[in-house]
């Protein structure tokens, strides 16, 4: 068997993985989308109506995701969704200036509901994608996406309403698109995609990973209505500062860097926010939307590696998790964004902000503490089979020293679940027919699971394998 001797690098010999990075045109494609449309053209009301589209779509996908089974193996669609999402941008900003009253309003709300059900399908795509990669080399290009999509979508909304602009926009979606498939392509055999096959069990989640991801976009939409579009804009500083500010980290303790350290960050970042929203002063509006930006920003890439993580490891299907997640994020924004609605309708004074966004603050901070602890960082998070088959006991039970190395060596190397367990059963002095046979697994199985764990190791033989394991320390 002749395998890589070569260490672990952090994106090996070319840099196919940037491909990846595509992810950011369809971000930019939302966030520059709603910023050019929303500011001059469309009543605020249909981001509200925008939001609760997407919700439905992702909650749509994910009740579907058995029947679906992938969605980024299907060229033709994606390009034709790509398609339909450029053109449904264009007919929004002449929607408008084309008719006026209901007949307006009827029309433009069309192209939104479509433009978004799309938005969610590409986005899923994307995240098949990136579930299929270990945590190391998810975090960094998630970083990059965010940094770049933060760029681009000031760069293009600084553009104005001219055609440039507009044709540039429109055709973003295509862009990400033709990233998916290049990426897909080239990083197939890399080392780092070698995650757990999606598995065909039934899942379920517990409802407390979905409250904590709704409270956070509740509060943080909310707080974002009392921006203005021009703070909203000019502060996607905050996204650049906090994508940065995790991409040196990440870099710098490259596999060793905490994902939970973000949501730990994430949650003052965006408690000083509301801080800058109650003030009042001078500036404190463009503090309290750089805050607003950097919190999200540091809770989204946190959420999105840790249920990459799980999908990696475990084989859930990435289509139900992230529309299931997805679902409860888009649908906390949704609430977020009719609150405000509510006191306007109630004729509430706008001093009389002050008491909502204090209950909410004091609301996120107790359900962080409760629905939060540092095991679900190394579990599932309440994701589990809803149905358990035939299964042995697993072999990663104890806590004996050899057990802890090779927790830190999956994590380290971005090992799944079942490598974890045979390379335990390795440093135990099994052999591969032995360990097959204890996991109920075919020896050619056994093969293909050994060669992932020694190239993602960088090692070519078990000896070597034995000498990096006992070199961890625990």
């Amino acid at each position: 068997m002749e395998l890589s001797t070569t260490k672990p690098k952090m994106w090996g010999d070319r840099f196919e993985a940037l491909w990846c990075t595509g992810l950011f045109f369809a971000l930019s494609f939302s966030t520059v989308s709603s910023l050019a449309v929303g500011q001059d053209f469309e009543p605020p009301v249909l981001g509200s109506f925008s939001t609760f589209v997407r919700a439905a779509a992702f909650l749509a996908v994910a009740l579907g995701a058995g029947r679906v089974k992938s969605l980024k193996g299907r060229p033709r669609l994606l390009a034709l969704i790509a398609a339909v999402m450029g053109l449904c941008f264009l007919g929004r900003i002449a929607g408008f200036s084309a008719e006026s009253g209901m007949a307006g309003v009827a029309f433009v709300c069309a192209l939104v509901t479509v433009a978004n059900a799309c938005s969610a399908v590409l986005y899923l795509a994307w995240m098949e994608l990136y579930a299929q990669m270990d945590m190391r080399h998810g975090l960094l290009l998630l970083c990059v996406v965010h940094l770049a999509s933060a760029l681009t979508s000031f760069g293009l909304f600084s553009l104005g309403s001219n055609p440039v602009a507009l044709v540039s926009i429109a055709v973003l979606p295509l862009a990400s698109v033709a990233a998916l498939f290049k990426a897909d392509r080239s990083t197939a055999g890399a080392p780092y995609r070698q995650g757990e096959a999606t598995s065909g069990a039934t899942w379920t989640m517990s409802p407390r990973p979905l409250i904590l991801l709704a409270a956070f976009t509740l509060t943080n939409t909310f707080l974002r209505s009392f921006l203005g579009v021009e703070d909203k804009a000019f502060v996607l500083l905050g996204v650049c500062v906090a994508a940065l500010a995790v991409l040196i980290g990440a870099v710098a303790r490259f596999g060793a860097f905490e994902p939970k350290t973000l949501y730990e960050v994430s949650v003052p970042v965006l408690i000083a926010g509301t801080m800058f929203v109650l003030v009042g002063l001078p500036g404190a509006g463009v503090a309290a939307a750089f805050c607003s930006n950097a919190a999200f920003t540091l809770f989204s890439i946190f959420i999105t590696v840790v249920f990459c993580a799980i999908s990696y490891r475990y084989g859930v299907n990435a289509l139900w998790l992230f529309g299931i997640t997805q679902a409860a994020l888009t649908g906390g924004s949704f609430l977020g964004s009719i609150l405000p609605w509510g006191e306007r309708l109630l004729s509430i004074p706008s001093v009389g902000v002050t008491a909502p966004i204090a209950v909410l603050v004091v609301v996120l901070v107790a359900l962080s503490m409760l629905l939060v602890s540092d095991r679900d960082f190394e579990t599932t998070w309440g994701v589990t089979p809803l149905q358990k088959a035939e299964t042995t006991p697993s072999t990663l039970a104890g806590e004996d020293i050899e057990v802890r190395r090779c927790a830190k060596a999956a994590k380290l190397y971005g090992l799944t679940r079942r490598e974890e367990e045979i390379l335990l059963l390795m440093m135990r002095g099994h052999t591969l027919s032995r360990i097959a046979a204890e996991l109920y697994v075919a020896e050619s199985t056994m093969k293909t699971h050994t060669r992932h764990i020694y190239r993602k190791a960088g090692v070519s033989n078990r000896q070597e394998l034995q000498t990096e394991i006992e070199r961890l320390s625990v």
